[in-house]
């Protein structure tokens, strides 16, 4: 029986046990994940949609360059047909009815410095109907089958001339695609940046956690003091009620720190096209140690590395190559035309088909062909317009250069001022703790009152703060001169994919 008991008991206990641990694996929040710099922008990269969309666009872009290249494909055309002509006649020899069987085809091929290559051949056969059996007789002995063969050479002396719709149009067509391959390396700049940013936040939280839970510490120890010595006597209510006003001013800047910290969390998991709960701890890269080079040596190496500089000098080439084909299209056409030809005629099919490879019956031309508008207003309205469109390119190149300009200016001031920042302010930490704990001896033996005390407290706090605070503005700035540089993605050892190859020459 006590056996039965003891078995009842201890499968009892196993139950509490695995419901208790059922019951904690359900409310256990889901465990930190331990992210570097690095992994973010990855999975940024890896992830966002306007990259997706970007190479669906390049996709695009390139299909112009096929376009061009369809200027230069060979043009056929066939044709064929019968006819009947009944006309009213005055004699007898003239023909009633006419029957015509036609069937001609051509081809054409346009050749990459403008010139033009022709060839046409046409066959019919002619059959005539008299009212006059004898004029049919000697109809019948007539020939009645023709053909020709014809080959031109077309060669534009102004307009046309190289062919500027096929050599510059490939090459506008070869820096779009270009152009919009590098598009998406602008974005992926752009998206580091701004996942860069929300990485630091994230960190700059969590230091405010840390010392708002030191803080809320130290008040709390403050005020269990102040109610032992308050049952003794040894002071007033209110400086009892002074602790409480602190212990609670610190846990209102704690609860602070922690939503301030979800809003930031949140903001980079959905960046990351994460669940926006899902919990992150920062890891922080090594602290860089060097100083800036020169601002001089710094602009010169991002116009050479950002790749907006490099998409600007892309679509300056396509403005300029359509420019070229604008002011083509708005020369005169002169061209030169060369034709040679056969003709025969047969009264048999064979005979005349035959025959179109004969030369003994030909035609040779040499001719000039000139065409022009009156006012040309289409023409000079698509050169004002290129012209413009390279204007408004070059604005924004300079204006680039000057945003980049005043970003790594703004980075390298930031390093220059915070450096020695960051050893003040640890120096008055330091400080300021020393004087606190001073002040709180010279507390314990009533040689100091309680609002003093909370005074320094205040200030150890905020100086231990902004000591942490400058160090990780200092690395912030510092991860921030290498994005401007555009060298922010290489010092991580992160290689983006659409960027193009000449920006990392």
């Amino acid at each position: 029986m006590k056996q039965h008991k003891h078995s009842m008991l201890s499968r009892l206990a196993y139950a509490v046990i695995a419901a208790l641990s059922l019951c904690i694996a359900i409310v256990a929040p889901a465990a930190e994940e331990h992210v570097s710099l690095k992994q973010v922008i990855e999975q940024v990269l890896h992830n966002h949609p306007d990259l997706r969309i970007s190479h669906i666009d390049s996709a695009i872009a390139a299909t112009d360059s096929e376009r061009i290249q369809g200027l230069l494909d060979p043009h056929i055309r066939a044709g064929a047909g019968i006819a009947q002509d009944q006309t009213p006649v005055s004699s007898s020899f003239q023909p009633t009815e006419t029957r015509i069987a036609r069937f001609d085809a051509g081809a054409s091929k346009t050749l990459a410095f403008g010139d033009t290559l022709g060839v046409d051949f046409s066959y019919n056969r002619d059959l005539q109907l008299f009212n006059s059996p004898f004029a049919n007789q000697l109809a019948s002995i007539n020939p009645a089958y023709r053909s020709q063969l014809n080959l031109s050479y077309r060669h534009p002396l102004l307009k046309g001339n190289g062919l500027p719709a096929y050599a510059q149009g490939l090459e506008a067509a070869e820096q779009r695609h270009r152009a919009s391959r590098l598009q998406s390396a602008v974005l992926a700049h752009q998206l580091t940046l701004t996942a860069l940013n929300l990485f630091y936040q994230l960190a700059l939280d969590d230091v405010n956690i840390h010392y708002a839970r030191l803080a809320v510490d130290r008040a709390r120890r403050l005020l269990a003091y102040q109610r032992q010595r308050e049952t003794f006597g040894l002071i007033e209510e209110t400086d009892r009620l002074q602790a409480e006003a602190l212990l609670a001013t610190r846990k209102t800047q704690l609860q602070q720190a922690i939503a301030q910290r979800e809003t930031d969390q949140t903001s980079l998991n959905r960046l990351m096209l994460q669940p926006a709960s899902h919990p992150l701890h920062i890891t922080l890269p090594p602290v860089a140690t060097d100083i800036p080079e020169p601002l001089p040596e710094a602009l010169q190496q991002a116009r050479r590395t950002r790749p907006e500089l490099h998409l600007l000098e892309a679509q300056l080439k396509a403005a300029e190559a359509d420019l070229l084909i604008a002011r083509d299209e708005d020369r005169a056409q002169l061209d030169v035309i060369a034709e040679l030809g056969t003709r025969a005629l047969d009264n048999t099919a064979a005979g005349a088909a035959g025959k179109a490879f004969s030369i003994n019956d030909h035609y040779a031309v040499l001719s000039l062909e000139f065409s022009d508008t009156v006012t040309g207003h289409r023409e000079k309205a698509a050169i004002r317009s290129a012209e413009l469109r390279k204007q408004r390119i070059q604005a924004e190149h300079s204006k680039s250069l000057e945003s980049i300009h005043d970003e790594l200016a703004a980075a390298a001031t930031a390093i220059r001022t915070i450096t020695p920042t960051v050893s003040l302010t640890r120096k008055q930490a330091a400080v300021e703790l020393r004087k606190f704990n001073e002040e709180l001896e010279r507390y314990r033996q009533g040689r100091t009152d309680t609002a003093t005390l909370v005074q320094f407290e205040g200030d150890l706090h905020n100086a231990e703060l902004q000591a942490e605070l400058q160090r990780l503005r200092l690395q912030l700035a510092q991860q921030q001169y290498l994005w401007a540089k555009g060298q922010l993605m290489p010092s991580l050892g992160i290689a983006f994919a659409s960027t193009d190859d000449r920006i990392h020459q």
